[in-house]
């Protein structure tokens, strides 16, 4: 019988080795960044083409390296960083592994221009598809430059499976961003086709670079948070739980200034929040850990974005003490003392009357919609009656002969959500003008989004106006949420974007982005609402069909019925 098994030719091993480093235009960015700040470099320079498909520069100051070290940096498991298998539980660098230089020119055209700390010559190298094409000597400044050009260029299929460039460029400002955070003292810089995007000079605290990356409202909005055990250090910001809202970002996480995911840490957080957070409501924080690297394995994924903790308890522990201490003292959110009561007409002259938007919403959740689209319906010969309000958040009405309970956002959600399908299939849903345009202060990754879809944003009422820098001038909104925060709206659609991606039917694509403006517009949970405007509610809510749930799928009514009631109180079968 002839053999199967074979030994894959060297090309073939590294290019699916690189399959495991090299994911898209982002990773190789945040590789080559993470080598930057190990080689000690005070600024980095990121210079991207075409999203990173045709060109990704990045440029440091740091030590450099000599021609022996050059040459051998584009072998795979070569690294400076580790001599012994007892280093790998002592990690104290950003790259270890070996893998990264190798990993990138397998799928790739690379050139590396380094000059070494004391010296005055240094080296040029070229190298293709893993191939070292040439190698020579030539002047420059201390530091090094890598150049990765027409990525996944012997890949076709991993090429093809790349993204719009919109969606690949934000994902390398995301990078960008983590970076700067990570290291407050280094001076980063990021540039798309020749124009600056994003810079960050260096920054004397954590606190300091936050704001430089997500604006000053963002930090006002947020309380520091601080904790120690033994060798474990926690810094950072969260929000207060008055500021949270249904959205998740930011929710960044650093370990020895490495970006990671831990669901461990993040439950933490919403465990430090306790019942200081409103329900369907996220914290929004940026914490970083400083630890023991003997504490801390580092080697379970080639991108180094997961970790495990030696004392995963004494993590989780420090995180929620540290989140509960500064929470329960910045403005935590109470229960009124209605709840659990049914509350009747409420006169209150400084109320918006309804039609709603009543007041200023929360960010709306990324969540998918979970349910297809109802047809908008005529009115129903239902009766619909309001009796009251329950504990702020509930409307207890008389429908028909059904009693009914109903929670006022979900059923305004879907009333919004169905006047904005009616629009949006009647041509760009008619906006109202700003009488002062208001501005909206993004991140680098945020703004990039918002660029590249403004055709949609057009269609969905809105007039942004770049002003660059990550200001954007929004002189116009859709009229029905005429009263909503600009730059908590534009996240809501942001997020949305980032969660669907370009790639799916534009009328899918539509759908969920109008179901998050409806979201982010409608009355919330806690607003007391008068009698009058409740009745509105149901009446709006009766008119397209009394609808079960919410356009992301939530459920809108507890029905109790006749028969219910009977049985509940035993007068099954009485005719009085």
């Amino acid at each position: 019988m002839t053999s199967k098994i074979v030994v894959l030719s060297v090309e073939v091993a590294n290019r699916i080795a690189a399959g495991e480093v090299v994911e898209r235009p982002a990773s190789v960015v945040k590789e080559l960044v993470e080598n930057a700040v190990d080689a000690g470099a005070a600024r980095v320079t990121v210079d991207i083409a075409e999203a990173g498909r045709r060109l990704i520069r990045v440029s440091d100051d740091g030590e450099g390296m000599v021609p022996a070290d050059a040459a051998l940096a584009f072998v795979r498991h070569a690294t400076s960083k580790l001599r012994s298998e007892a280093d790998l539980f002592s990690i104290r660098t950003m790259g270890f592994r070996g893998e990264a230089l190798p990993s990138i020119a397998a799928v790739s055209k690379v050139r590396l221009i380094t000059v070494a700390l004391g010296t005055t010559c240094g080296t040029d190298i070229r190298v293709e598809g893993g191939v070292l094409k040439d190698q020579r000597e030539m002047a420059g400044a201390t530091g090094t430059t890598v150049e990765v050009a027409d990525l996944f260029y012997n890949t076709p299929a991993r090429k093809k499976f790349l993204k719009s460039p919109a969606t690949e460029f934000g994902h390398i400002c995301q990078i960008v961003q983590r970076q700067a955070l990570a290291f407050p003292a280094v001076h980063f810089r990021l540039s798309h086709n020749g124009a600056q995007v994003a810079e960050y000079p260096p920054a004397r605290t954590l606190r300091a670079r936050i704001q430089q990356v997500y604006g000053l409202e963002l930090v006002d909005a947020c309380v520091e948070v601080t904790g120690e055990a033994d060798d474990v250090r926690l810094e950072g910001m969260c929000y207060r739980p008055l500021q949270t809202g249904a959205a998740k970002t930011p929710q960044e996480l650093f370990v020895n200034r490495r970006w990671v995911r831990c669901p461990s840490a993040a439950h933490a957080v919403y465990e430090g929040y306790g019942t200081s957070l409103a329900k369907g409501h996220h914290p929004r924080f940026i914490l970083a850990l400083s630890m023991n690297p003997r504490g801390v394995d580092m080697n379970v994924h080639p991108t180094k974005r997961e970790v495990r903790f030696a004392d995963q308890e004494r993590i989780h522990d420090l995180v929620r003490s540290g989140v509960r201490a500064v929470v329960g003292t910045a403005n935590s959110w109470t229960p009124t003392a209605r709840n659990g009561t049914v509350t009747p007409h409420v006169e209150e002259t400084s109320r918006s009357p309804y039609p709603l938007p009543l007041d200023r919403a929360g960010l709306a959740p990324s969540a998918r919609i979970a349910e297809a689209v109802q047809e908008y319906l005529p009115a129903i010969g239902e009766e619909v009656r309001a009796m009251g309000q329950i504990a702020e958040r509930y409307i207890l009405a008389y429908v028909g002969q059904e009693l009914q309970v109903v929670d006022q956002h979900t059923a305004h959600e879907r009333v919004l959500f169905e006047r904005l399908i009616r629009q949006f299939e009647q041509g760009p849903i008619p906006s109202q003008q700003s009488l002062l345009p208001q501005t909206a202060q993004l991140t680098a990754s945020a703004a990039e989004a918002v660029r590249s879809h403004a055709v949609d944003l057009e269609r969905l009422g809105f007039e942004v106006e770049d002003f660059g820098g990550g200001a954007f001038l929004v002189r116009a909104l859709p009229a029905l949420a005429r009263q909503i925060d600009p730059e908590a709206l534009l996240m809501a659609l942001v997020e949305e974007w980032e969660a669907e991606g370009s790639t799916g039917p534009i009328g899918e694509r539509y759908h969920a982005l109008l179901a998050s403006l409806a979201c982010h517009t409608a009355v919330r949970s806690g607003r007391t609402m008068r009698l009058e405007e409740m009745s509105k509610l149901l009446e709006d809510w009766r008119d397209v069909g009394l609808p079960s749930t919410c356009p992301h799928g939530r459920r809108v009514a507890m029905r109790l019925t006749l028969e219910e009631l009977d049985r509940i109180f035993g007068r099954q079968g009485w005719t009085k």
